[in-house]
């Protein structure tokens, strides 16, 4: 694995940290009530059962709210730093390609194919090149 990859994984989950906690605190605490309303429910009066029961509904709906935003922030971001080590991934490529005197590179779902008499993969060395930069 690419050290870019674990950078964005690292920077991806301080970036999101915070919001994470929250939304796992909320999950906690559906969980605290969810729990409670099982143990007590028999001897709870029906008003009470109800605004448990409503209580536990609104903080699902929160989280739903909250979470689903968060989710596909986080995806945005993904494809965003993604995005940037596919460039410098594919201007590697060309580097080690224009250093080899290779006429055609040609990618092909992991492995890198140059010239059709002659197959030779390069992945270590774009992963070596891609790594010191």
């Amino acid at each position: 694995q690419l050290p870019q990859m674990a950078k964005i994984e690292q920077s991806l989950q301080t970036e999101f940290a915070e919001r994470r906690q929250e939304l796992e605190k909320l999950q906690g605490d559906i969980r605290f009530e969810a729990e409670k309303f099982k143990r007590e429910s028999t001897t709870m009066s029906q008003d009470q059962k109800d605004a448990l029961r409503d209580k536990i509904q609104g903080m699902q709906k929160n989280l739903a709210e909250k979470g689903r935003p968060l989710e596909q922030e986080i995806k945005a971001r993904q494809n965003q730093e993604l995005a940037k080590v596919q460039t410098l991934i594919i201007k590697t490529i060309e580097e080690i390609a224009k250093d080899g005197d290779f006429d055609e590179v040609k990618v092909k779902d992991t492995t890198i194919y140059f010239n059709p008499k002659e197959v030779t993969d390069l992945s270590e060395k774009v992963v070596t090149a891609v790594s010191k930069k």
